[in-house]
């Protein structure tokens, strides 16, 4: 489009009256239809044209300069210089000049049509308004500020073709890189997941040809995904080790088990004294979980970090969000035993995803929150998350069931200026300690989210910062 600008009116009242007086001649018009050529680059031009209708637009071609030499694709090339709407004049500067040379190639976008003075054309009352050129003036002050303000558009229409470009070349760059790693590390991660499968399950039959209680309690440490907020473990724990007299390690493990006295009746008293004895083959199985977990994220990384540079994932059906988001707790349990974790993990509608992609978006959330709460020294932290569903109306007006997970925490406010920058890549507010940030992590949310074309949503202010997570229950067979 045509740049015009809003002019003052000490300049828009000589124009008016110069459009009246100079372009008003019925007779010094001209048509063009869509694609003419108005005038050639270089070409003799001794008008001063006025755009009455229609659009025009000036290319530019690299003039050669004597013993320099030009690459053919240069020399070849032209470039649009700009364009002229209803209000424009062109071929000013050959006209002013008097050298009656066109700088540029203009021709119509669309059918136009022009008023146009010549060297031939005398000044109207030259002595209340001075000489021709006098009077036109206005003209060459419109025409310079428009001119600054189409090199003001271009230049800033650049510098963001170039900050995309770039932002662009890192992706790629970052996607060629994370294809190595990925073959690497998904081998040893690879190997890990498959030996951890396979000494669980020899390790869990040798444990019951040995004894009935330590099979048992193996499998009670393997099966124990739930998340129990560490103060209410300590208190059950603190519990068991007064009342029955138990080591406290034992205490601990027997508060993951049996979680209230009437549970503990049922238990009996053999199981629990064999608790008290060996309560490390709980450990033995919990460890055992955490290992296969912690290979499956790692999995999950390698996958997210390629999302960056363009990657596929497998989907499975019938996901259920709330094991993504126990899974996500158990990973950054040593982190979380410093805070306050507050959960209502609402039944939802079963998802098409992949469990490892869902474990990474809650980790890298919760884990962010954990940071900013740390580097504020946030006053009682607390993380507090929900799960829960809703309809919405979609583009073909049918009803689309959505879960939300939503992740708050009572630390600093994000200023509303970075919303937009947090989901960029190599933007970080980690810059202190050892704790420092690469950027990527709420970038990789964001790629994931939208993969699933979902959405998110973040509110912050003094008192609660919280991240929205919306996820479709159904995807298109594209993203599956």
């Amino acid at each position: 489009m045509s740049v015009l600008l809003p002019l003052p009116e000490h300049i828009l009242e000589p124009l008016e009256r110069l459009n009246n007086v100079y372009f008003s001649d019925a007779g010094r018009t001209v048509e063009f239809s869509k694609g003419d050529m108005v005038v050639q680059q270089d070409e003799e031009c001794r008008r001063l044209y006025l755009v009455l209708e229609g659009e025009l637009v000036a290319y530019r071609q690299a003039e050669f300069v004597p013993g320099t030499e030009m690459p053919v694709e240069i020399a070849t090339r032209k470039h649009e210089v700009f364009r002229a709407g209803p209000g424009s004049y062109v071929c000013v500067q050959a006209f002013f000049s008097r050298a009656f040379r066109s700088s540029n190639e203009i021709v119509a976008l669309e059918d136009c049509r022009l008023a146009y003075v010549d060297d031939t054309t005398e000044a109207v009352e030259p002595e209340r308004y001075g000489s021709f050129e006098h009077q036109f003036i206005p003209v060459l002050v419109h025409e310079l500020a428009a001119r600054n303000m189409r090199i003001f558009v271009h230049a800033s229409a650049k510098e963001e073709a170039q900050r995309l470009l770039h932002r662009a070349e890192m992706a790629a760059t970052l996607g060629q890189l994370s294809a190595g790693i990925a073959h690497e590390l998904n081998n040893a991660v690879g190997v890990i997941t498959r030996r951890t499968e396979f000494v669980a399950e020899h390790l869990e039959k040798f444990l019951a040809e040995d004894n009935k209680y330590n099979s048992q309690l193996f499998r009670y440490g393997y099966d124990d995904t739930s998340y129990s907020a560490a103060s209410s473990l300590r208190a059950i724990a603190r519990k068991w080790e007064r009342e029955l007299n138990m080591p406290q390690p034992a205490a601990k493990v027997l508060a993951h088990i049996i979680p209230d006295t009437e549970t503990l009746v049922k238990f009996g008293p053999e199981f629990v004294k064999h608790v008290r004895n060996n309560y490390s083959f709980w450990e033995l199985g919990h460890d055992m979980r955490d290992l296969q977990v912690a290979a499956k994220h790692a999995t999950g990384i390698v996958r997210a970090v390629k999302l960056l540079g363009g990657g596929n994932s497998t989907r499975q059906e019938a996901v259920d969000v709330r094991e993504s988001v126990n899974d996500a707790m158990n990973l950054l349990t040593n982190k979380l035993k410093h805070i306050r974790v507050e959960t209502q993990l609402d039944a939802c509608p079963l998802l098409t995803a992949d469990l490892t992609e869902l474990v990474q978006i809650w980790t890298n959330i919760i884990n962010n929150a954990y940071d900013a709460m740390q580097q504020a020294q946030t006053p009682e932290p607390t993380v507090r998350i929900r799960t829960e569903s809703f309809h919405t109306e979609g583009h073909n007006l049918l009803p689309t069931e959505y879960v939300r997970v939503s992740i708050s925490n009572n630390g600093p406010a994000i200023p509303e200026e970075i919303h937009e920058k947090i989901f960029n890549p190599n933007f970080t507010t980690k810059k202190l300690g050892l704790d420092f940030g690469l950027g990527l992590g709420l970038s990789i949310v964001r790629r994931l989210v939208d993969s699933y074309n979902g959405t998110i949503e973040l509110v912050s202010n003094e008192t609660e910062t919280t991240f929205s997570i919306n996820l479709p229950t159904t995807q298109l067979h594209g993203n599956d």
